[in-house]
């Protein structure tokens, strides 16, 4: 069946969309805005409420779908517990414990005074880290090596996983399935029994097959990852357990499956179809559904963001402050909670997802994501500038 003219309109102004976000950072070097920010904002301009060129429909739809789950297949493929353990995953688990109260604190305001529904959910958006945008900022900046590297890695990755496993259950209470719970600790189970199972099958022969057809044009380990991915997005759509914590899972089980001479051919190749293709439809598409109209015309919506990005850089920032003084100098502390406090895809499809069941209203979701743009586009230049002092003991 072929596609009428209204689809295939679509797809030809995303395609130019998703180019272009690619293509002004290229030609404008200053520009201070990340790609995911630019693709949000081209979303916005190009979608249903202010240009109407472009729409989420079936086909689009589809393709952010699959983005949303290759972006936390990466997500939980750049997870290395081993590098991890130790004072950095402990430190990042107590933070994000502080950080989810503090959170929670904010919020029980919010709702009591009538500017905030979902509770929980609305909290899980607020105590999040964006490891995905921090791992390239990290590189880039050569501040991936210890003592920083792994607290911020820990920090990002404790920040991404914990709101991961907690929101389908969260999810489930919103909706009053109780039961949830028990399917969320059998597949948490299954999890963690496919990620031992994987990390066996990587000590075996299937490390050679590996290294035979990493480079061959049938792409064995990526079509497997795929396969894989798919797998976990159905088994999440059949259990009702959303598909971010199944690709997650599907990311942590590639990489404890491959040798580890690999991993860094394997994240190459994510990064290819990833950030080249379906990562950038899903911030596209997650831009076309903000009606940031209302908020430019309602102060308490406008104000709102600003409340939002102070929570998150309180929830994220202070744990930072208190916990890693003994690890970091001063300015790397400060710079920690800057890079902590810096969040937005989860905070995309926490806002996306609570939307569009009814949680939360539209304008309570443009704030949320508006607010954790705010953090991208603030956060780790105030980092950067931090770390550019000289040294504090």
């Amino acid at each position: 069946m072929g596609l009428d003219q209204g689809s295939l309109a679509n797809l030809i102004v995303v395609t130019v969309a998703i180019a272009v976000a690619a293509a002004l950072p290229a030609l404008l070097p200053r520009l201070p805005l990340p790609g995911a920010v630019l693709e949000i904002i081209l979303g916005a301009i190009v979608g249903p409420h202010i240009l109407g060129l472009a729409y989420p429909d079936a086909i689009v739809d589809f393709l952010s779908d699959f983005g949303l789950g290759m972006l936390f297949l990466m997500a939980g493929f750049e997870m290395d517990l081993a590098a991890l353990r130790g004072r950095p995953i402990r430190n990042a688990a107590m933070g994000w414990v502080i950080s989810a109260g503090i959170a929670l604190y904010a919020v029980l305001l919010l709702v009591a005074v009538g500017l905030a529904q979902a509770l929980v959910l609305t909290t899980l958006a607020l105590c999040t880290t964006t490891i995905g945008l921090l791992i390239p900022i990290l590189r880039d900046s050569q501040l991936i090596e210890p003592p920083y590297g792994p607290m911020a890695l820990a920090a990002g990755a404790v920040g991404e996983a914990a709101p991961l496993f907690i929101l389908p259950l969260a999810l489930a209470h919103q909706g009053g399935a109780e039961p949830q719970a028990l399917i969320m600790v059998a597949f948490a189970m299954c999890a963690a029994f496919a990620v031992m199972l994987a990390s066996h099958v990587s000590r075996g022969s299937f490390a050679a097959i590996v290294a035979r057809t990493m480079g061959t044009s049938g792409q064995l380990p990526m079509r497997l990852a795929i396969c894989l991915l798919i797998l976990f997005i159905v088994l999440s759509h059949r259990f009702e357990i959303d598909l971010v914590l199944g690709a997650f899972v599907a990311g942590a089980v590639v990489r404890a499956a491959l040798p580890a001479q690999q991993r860094e051919a394997m994240a190459v190749r994510l990064d290819g179809i990833g950030s080249g293709f379906l990562v950038p439809i899903f911030f596209l598409t997650s831009g076309m559904r903000l009606n940031i109209g209302p908020l430019f015309n309602d102060p308490t919506a406008l104000a709102m963001i600003a409340v939002y990005a102070l929570i998150m850089l309180a929830g994220r920032g202070i744990p930072a402050l208190l916990l890693y003084a003994r690890d970091l100098s001063r300015d790397q502390t400060v710079a920690l909670a800057l890079h902590s406090s810096t969040q937005l895809p989860l905070v995309v499809a926490i806002a996306g997802i609570a939307a569009q069941r009814g949680h939360i209203p539209g304008n309570q979701a443009a704030a949320l994501v508006a607010a954790a743009v705010v953090t991208v586009m603030i956060f780790p230049t105030l980092a950067a500038l931090v770390l550019r002092k000289p040294a504090s003991s």
